[in-house]
């Protein structure tokens, strides 16, 4: 049993919240990935199977893929703005709490702003970002050599 005041249990049960709020984002952006992935594997296998007989086939299934591709896209933005917002209040329940050097404080700490030189590009969104750039090249490549066969 606590003997904490009610303000403060309060805080101390939104930061647990918070905590498990900001675990699930990080395993979800992964999730999303792996889950890109594989959506677009499974097009990039049935095109290379249907183009041979038909191109028409290789430009809808481009279409398809990109509705894929802007719906993560989307995905992973809102995930990136709930994972924003429920590190900064961690930050302000650590505050609140008086934990000076909590997990969230922590987690700011090693912002991609500061630190070596080419620390500020080693981040797990500008990676995510590069996969999902790579999809839509590669995407858009198929589309063109699809686009030169037909003619």
């Amino acid at each position: 049993m606590t003997t904490d005041p009610p303000d403060q249990q309060n805080s101390r049960d939104e930061y647990k919240l918070v905590f498990d709020g900001y675990k699930f984002f990080v395993n979800i952006r992964f999730l999303t990935a792996a889950f890109a992935m594989s959506i677009q594997s499974a097009l990039l296998n049935f095109y290379n199977q249907t183009i041979k007989e038909n191109t028409s086939m290789g430009i809808a299934i481009f279409g398809l893929a990109m509705i894929f591709w802007v719906a993560l896209v989307i995905i992973e933005r809102r995930t990136i703005h709930l994972f924003v917002a429920l590190l900064q209040r961690g930050n302000e329940l650590e505050f609140q709490l008086g934990i000076p050097n909590g997990f969230f404080h922590r987690i700011a700490e090693i912002s991609p702003r500061r630190g070596k030189r080419f620390q500020p590009f080693v981040t797990h969104t500008r990676g995510l970002t590069l996969v999902y750039f790579g999809i839509i090249v590669l995407w858009i490549a198929l589309l063109v050599v699809t686009l030169i066969q037909k003619q």
